[in-house]
């Protein structure tokens, strides 16, 4: 007889074991309606351990799993793993053996449909293409939510999980752990640099055109591969998919893996966050469209090109002016265009800094340009920072802090503490990380239509000009998927 926890044997707990497939997709449909309601979610006291489901943990997850270690859910916030899931148990079973009474699954659904009354929040640590279909899932449920970034692979995906955030009041957050930099953000709101006038990015770039996996080996046994293709289109297995930071199906590219970390401080910054109306019920008037082109050194529609050139065209918001952002996107093209423009800025202004400097030759980096001086900022987080020229920037005292700071070296505390009624954690889907995914995703979009202004309306969610980019925002799930 089979358990409600886990078979007598040990194994994984799947939809087989206790639902027949027809009944199981009737009941839950696919993946968004559940089979608890939330007036069954636990509810959680003060007093007691955090009860935290992980979906994927043999990965980055398996971060999370552990007594101890720096992502660890009992060492950050005294937590406890108490479900498990995981589609690939050969890459699981090491967490798999660390909490060997806990209940384990192959499918989200099935794992937060039976154990959501006893659980408080969920952790997803899948692939990219799988961050927002069990997030939803739990949100749905009333569970908080801690998704890795990217946050999602889609910009509709995006706006579905902040949209639930807010319907669901459920603590949220992205896992880019250091969040922004709230030093960096306060001395520009302070004109240390004067007006911000362009930022460049650089770094990342794509493995440019490859061809689709061909041939049809044998699914192996440990790998539930229709779980692990979930909403993505269905092809047959090859281990040449798993490689899924390659894929545009599977993966963010760089904007959702590095630039989720060096993107955040200025997307916070620059205020950009104000141009969504998440929050705002009912949302107010669109109007001001963001304008993202692209110059691309190939059009890759599986992969990602090697080398680009990605302009963010920003309109007036709140009390800042227009800006226009850019990413140098790897490649000798882009690393050309970037160094020109170094150039062409410490000549003009050599008091500055030199275009030598060997802070400029750094792998992945952030320019930040002013009336007044210039700022390099690198890192997760941005901890990295250097405002030229020094000898200008080097005596002035800090300015007053107007922001709330994280506890240092816990990027989950903020998360708990939001479930315990405290604020809103710093990188929550409705205020900051669905706005900040929508935007910094623009840049694979525009990259599939290059040369063209694609004008983004972040009220609509919407790409206003270009009916064929605006499918890619939110391309169909495939059949028995749901968002």
């Amino acid at each position: 007889m089979v358990t409600r926890d886990h078979a007598e044997d040990g194994s994984i707990r799947s939809w087989r074991d206790s639902l027949t497939r027809r009944r199981f997709l009737g009941a839950s449909a696919a993946a968004g309606i559940l089979l608890v309601t939330p007036s069954q979610v636990r509810t959680y006291a003060a007093n007691e351990q955090l009860q935290v489901g992980v979906v994927g943990v043999g990965g980055r997850g398996s971060g999370f799993v552990p007594d101890k270690g720096w992502s660890s859910v009992r060492e950050q916030i005294g937590g406890r793993i108490a479900a498990m899931c995981d589609v690939n148990r050969q890459k699981a079973a090491e967490s798999f053996q660390l909490h060997p009474d806990v209940p384990k699954y192959e499918d989200f659904r099935v794992m937060i449909g039976e154990m959501a009354s006893r659980l408080d929040a969920v952790v997803v640590a899948t692939p990219d293409h799988v961050h927002a279909a069990p997030s939803a899932c739990a949100l749905r449920a009333g569970l908080h939510v801690f998704c890795e970034k990217g946050l999602t692979r889609t910009i509709q995906e995006a706006r579905t999980l902040a949209e639930l955030t807010v319907e669901r009041k459920r603590s949220t957050q992205m896992g880019n752990q250091a969040g922004y930099n709230e030093r960096v953000v306060e001395n520009v709101w302070a004109g240390r640099l004067g007006e911000i006038q362009t930022i460049h990015m650089w770094g990342g770039g794509g493995a440019g055109p490859r061809p689709r996996p061909s041939g049809t080996p044998d699914v192996p046994d440990y790998l539930n591969w229709d779980l692990w293709l979930g909403p993505a289109t269905d092809r047959p297995y090859h281990p040449d998919w798993m490689r899924h930071a390659m894929w545009r199906d599977f993966s963010c590219g760089h904007p959702g893996w590095w630039g989720a970390h060096l993107w955040a401080t200025l997307f916070k910054t620059m205020k950009l966050e104000t141009l969504w109306p998440i929050d705002q019920q009912p949302p107010v008037a669109g109007g001001k469209t963001i304008k993202v082109t692209a110059e691309c050194c190939e059009v890759c529609e599986d992969t990602f090109p090697r080398s680009s050139i990605v302009h963010w065209d920003i309109p007036a918001r709140r009390d800042m002016p227009p800006i226009r952002l850019t990413w140098f996107a790897g490649g000798q093209e882009a690393e050309q265009r970037r160094r020109d423009a170094l150039r062409e800025l410490f000549d003009k202004h050599p008091q500055w800094g030199s275009p030598d400097d060997p802070r400029w030759s750094s792998w992945v980096g952030n320019l930040w340009i002013g009336t007044e001086g210039v700022m390099y900022t690198f890192g997760h987080g941005d901890t990295t920072v250097a405002m030229l020229p020094e000898e200008k920037f080097k005596s002035l005292s800090p300015p007053p802090e107007s922001l709330p700071r994280p506890l240092p070296g816990r990027f989950l505390r903020g998360w708990a503490e939001g479930m315990k009624g405290g604020p809103p954690p710093m990188g929550c889907f409705n205020a900051f990380s669905g706005p900040f995914t929508e935007w910094y995703l623009l840049a694979n979009v525009a990259t599939l239509f290059p040369d063209q202004a694609l004008e983004f309306d972040p009220v609509a969610c919407r790409i206003v000009n270009n009916e064929q980019a605006d499918r890619m925002i939110r391309p169909p799930y495939r059949e028995g998927w749901k968002l």
